[in-house]
């Protein structure tokens, strides 16, 4: 753009000005604005979790800057400034990709045309998400991508910075003075939800996504139970987080039974060999479980920031009749973690075998309820059994649960309220357990 075409100068960064203003550099609706929540307590003391991980909690991020006086028409070059800073702000953070942004456009033919120029204006695209409407691209600097994002004018719609995301870290051990919601469950998990007994075929008839760190041959699975898809397709080993969670899902083997053994399970790989994933990897895995026809789908992941794209994934899914079950979180914040923390997801917080809070467990707002989450027994490695821990094994139960009543006739868009209606109250208060402890209520003869 030339300078010395104020007007036209004008035209472009009032367009920018309206894709941060409309897309994401206001929070999600479903977690707390930054500029409100400068920092995040834990509930108690715990040993440190801090493991130097390339995510960033929200305790670390800085508020958002205080809006400021528009510039007058005939001083351009403020205003783009202002919106440079804007977008540094948003995608030079410790948690997102450096160098990589999300962008969503009007529709298909916006996206389309950006995949064709997008070379010219000096980015690249690694990939996109039709389903969207969106774009991962790569871009030199932030004054290169905003010039590129101007000169699209209202075709892009939305920019963010591409999250990282994690599985839950293993909770460490309860600080000596905070013992609270540390007993486990070991073989007492099943009757603890009321799922003891005959379970063959609850979860008969449905599809639950694993979306994890891929699903490893094991015994407690059935030939032909699982199907497998890899979207990062990188060759190492995977991490045994995935086959946990999904063997409490549908695993068969009385040593690591799941709670509904009758389920398909469609297991997608979007974590890597040390746990993470990003949020458009993650995006791309809800839309293909969405596609390929699973009725509930597991996300035991998580971070903090904010996502449009995976917030516009999740909806999709739910829009096409899936149920989608996101762990809570493992660090005793007093928020959730997104996905968790979007509103159409059954958010899960984990409870210890006396229906104690978790002592790692993350509480907050919008919390729908609690699921064993200490010591319970899961598949591990291809041939062992271990005691597992953490939001990410209650979610699996509740992913579980879910399945078992869509088999039984719950309208998967019945079924959060079904769960929730059944939990069983602990007395504490909702940001701790939600409705209450998962208590499965199967019908007569199930």
């Amino acid at each position: 753009m030339s300078e010395n075409n104020p007007r036209h100068w004008i035209v472009l960064l009032v367009a920018l000005f309206a894709i941060l203003a409309v897309g994401w550099l206001a929070s999600s609706s479903t977690t707390p604005a930054e500029s409100e929540t400068p920092a995040v307590t834990r509930k108690a003391v715990h040993g440190d979790d801090s493991n130097g991980s390339r995510d960033v909690s929200i305790a670390e991020a800085s508020p958002t800057p205080a809006p400021t006086k528009r510039a007058p028409d005939d001083d351009p070059n403020a205003e783009d400034s202002r919106l440079l800073d804007a977008l540094r702000h948003r995608l030079t953070r410790p948690n997102v990709v450096p160098g990589e942004a999300l962008l969503t456009f009007r529709n298909k033919a916006a996206l389309d045309r950006f995949t064709q120029q997008a070379a010219l204006m000096g980015m690249r695209s690694i990939d996109t998400i039709p389903e969207l409407n969106a774009a991962r691209v790569r871009y030199g600097t932030v004054e290169a991508l905003r010039d590129g994002i101007a000169a699209m004018g209202t075709d892009a719609i939305g920019v963010e910075g591409n999250l990282w995301l994690k599985i839950p870290d293993i909770p460490p051990q309860p600080d000596m003075n905070n013992q609270e919601g540390s007993k486990k469950f070991g073989g007492d998990m099943m009757s603890a939800i009321n799922a003891s007994g005959d379970r063959t075929h609850w979860g008969d008839g449905v599809t639950v996504a694993v979306l994890d760190s891929g699903v490893l041959d094991h015994p407690t699975f059935a030939a032909g139970q699982v199907a497998h898809l890899d979207l990062l397709n990188d060759g190492l080993e995977f991490n045994s987080h995935g086959t946990s969670v999904a063997s409490l899902i549908g695993g068969q083997n009385p040593q690591a039974p799941g709670v509904a053994p009758g389920a398909k399970l469609l297991d997608i790989r979007v974590i890597n060999t040390e746990g993470y994933t990003l949020s458009s990897i993650l995006a791309q895995g809800i839309i293909e479980a969405t596609d390929r026809g699973a009725q509930v789908i597991n996300l035991s992941l998580g971070g903090y920031g904010d996502s449009g794209v995976l917030e516009q994934a999740v909806d999709y899914a739910s829009k096409h009749g899936s149920v989608v079950v996101a762990a809570a979180g493992n660090e005793a914040y007093d928020q959730l973690s997104i996905p968790a923390a979007y509103s159409n997801v059954i958010s899960v917080g984990s409870v210890d075998a006396e229906n104690r809070q978790a002592y790692f467990s993350n509480s907050g707002q919008g919390l729908a309820l609690t699921a064993p989450g200490v010591g319970v027994i899961t598949a591990w490695d291809t041939n062992k059994i271990a005691l597992a821990s953490g939001t990410s094994q209650s979610s699996a139960i509740v992913a579980a649960a879910a399945a078992a009543y869509i088999s039984w006739g719950v309208s998967p868009d019945k079924v959060a309220a079904r769960l929730e209606a059944d939990a069983r109250p602990t007395g504490a208060p909702a940001t701790q357990v939600g409705a209450g402890v998962l208590t499965i209520k199967r019908p007569t003869g199930r």
